[in-house]
């Protein structure tokens, strides 16, 4: 009966800890300001602010030689430099041009070749180049792949354009090869009956026709064979080996001959047959056979605001939980309520399961505000709630541990500020928040995992973005920062007890 009094006692003693540090939250506005309505205003704006197209960088083009021109203005090089760049017009003064970047009126100068034959004629490669004054590290990123990705595209329309060129001339020879067809079955035909002379005139006329054939088809059949041989196919009979089967129907063996014949036969039917499909292909097509798709095995929205946002709100509730508990011992030594327990019934473990009780009960509260913001932009947890609602309830207790481990070692509000500041400076450079974690060096990884945000960062993109379970190990993590801190949270309120009655 005194043991189940006792115990009575001891939960009335903790939930009147619990009201005293509820309301000691509610009775300072602006830090209920400050750490509960900011940190939903903080998500609202970023996930509306966003742009997910960043905007295109305003170019100027600038040509300096009428070659130049001619080169610059070759077939919609607006589309051809894409979306990422907004071609505001052409100047052909460089230091004008420079003027403007340097005044901000454009972006980026891209300045043509100034005389690009002669740089070809020469065996080199005439040279856009790209002149910008950015200063961001990703920006100048985006502005070197948006420039080579525009280089690619012009050389691939020259390209086409060759190819188109190509067929138009092969196209020509359909009359030599409809000739050669001819030639070929009466070569095959008097080898078969016995007539030399005959097969002799229907060769010489084949070569001849071979000469002309293999001068126009060069271009347009090689590099469609290039795309067959890229493909892993077998090299098919070209122009120039159909000359070997011209001189073994020569033979005078008439079985030799006679096979030479039907072999050149055979190929000049794969050759009309290639020939033809090559002209029929778009020169696109045979200039850029590749392409790619991206498929992804979940069906995680793209957006940056969805990716950021359980990140977002992982970083909030740590801030919002390690700043509770930090402010709390400290203004307790400075108000003399540490002489006052020691005065009372109330015991250490008492008085810390109080505050993790009245500050994790408010931290959970806008945890759960903050999801449903979450929602909002469209991020869904699917099947695994109970696991997300322990994250997020171990990392609340967690942090409110590092607090309060935080506030033992601090001798005021300001010391207490500056070591929350400090540790949110490290979550949000070192627990994935901004860069990947891989991107880190090994060493710099044991700062990571000084924070639990690192911990619950991480189990949150496995629960929301790959569809599974959390990991173990992050888990884990957690579970021993609660415990670990726990343990260091109620050293520091025994010790603080300890030293008021001393004093």
């Amino acid at each position: 009966m005194a043991a189940r009094q006792g115990f009575v006692a001891s939960l009335i003693r903790i939930y009147g800890f619990v009201r005293k540090e509820v309301a000691s939250v509610f009775r300072q506005p602006r830090l209920l300001l400050t750490l509960i309505v900011a940190p939903f205003l903080i998500l609202l704006i970023f996930g509306l602010g966003y742009r997910q197209d960043p905007p295109p960088f305003r170019t100027l083009l600038v040509v300096q030689s009428q070659e130049a021109q001619l080169a610059a203005d070759s077939e919609d090089l607006n589309e051809a430099f894409g979306r990422a760049i907004d071609l505001v017009g052409t100047s052909t003064d460089v230091e004008e041009a420079r003027r403007q970047l340097e005044d901000g009126d454009v972006d980026l100068l891209i300045v043509a070749p100034d005389n690009p034959r002669s740089a070809l004629d020469a065996g080199e490669r005439a040279s856009f180049t790209v002149v910008h004054g950015e200063v961001d590290p990703v920006i100048r990123s985006s502005i070197a792949l948006v420039a080579r990705s525009s280089v690619d595209e012009i050389n691939r329309r020259v390209l086409s354009q060759m190819v188109a060129e190509a067929q138009t001339e092969s196209e020509e020879l359909e009359a030599v090869l409809a000739e050669m067809e001819e030639s070929s079955a009466t070569m095959v035909t008097a080898l078969e009956n016995g007539d030399r002379d005959a097969a002799t005139q229907a060769n010489q006329q084949l070569r001849e026709d071979l000469r002309v054939a293999e001068a126009g088809t060069g271009r347009t059949e090689d590099l469609y064979a290039s795309v067959d041989q890229s493909l892993g196919a077998e090299p098919g009979g070209d122009v120039g080996s159909m000359g070997e089967s011209l001189d073994q129907a020569q033979s005078d063996d008439p079985d030799t001959a006679l096979e030479g014949a039907r072999t050149f036969q055979a190929r000049l039917g794969e050759l009309q047959q290639r020939l033809g499909t090559a002209q029929s292909l778009d020169p696109d097509v045979l200039v850029s056979p590749f392409t790619v798709e991206v498929e992804q095995v979940n069906d995680v929205p793209s957006e940056v605001s969805v990716f950021y946002a359980p990140a977002t709100i992982i970083v909030l509730l740590q801030h919002l939980a390690l700043t509770f508990a930090a402010l709390s011992l400290v203004r307790e030594r400075q108000l003399g309520l540490t002489e006052v327990f020691r005065a009372s019934p109330l015991g250490s473990g008492e008085a810390v399961t109080g505050k993790y009780l009245g500050f994790g009960g408010l931290s959970l509260a806008v945890a759960g505000l903050l999801t449903a913001v979450m929602f909002g932009f469209g991020v869904r947890v699917g099947d695994y709630w109970p696991t997300y609602i322990l994250v997020m309830t171990l990392l609340v207790v967690a942090s409110l541990g590092l607090g309060f481990v935080l506030s033992g070692v601090s001798k005021t509000d300001n010391q207490a500020i500056q070591f929350v500041m400090i540790v949110l400076l490290v979550t949000i450079f070192f627990t994935g928040f901004v860069l990947p974690l891989d991107q880190l060096a090994g060493p710099v990884h044991v700062v990571s995992y000084l924070v639990p945000a690192t911990y619950g960062i991480q189990a949150l993109h496995d629960i929301i973005f790959r569809g599974g379970a959390a990991d173990p190990l992050m888990l884990a993590g957690l579970i021993g920062y609660a415990l670990l801190t726990a343990v260091g949270a109620w050293f520091v309120v025994r010790r603080d007890v300890a030293a008021a009655g001393q004093a």
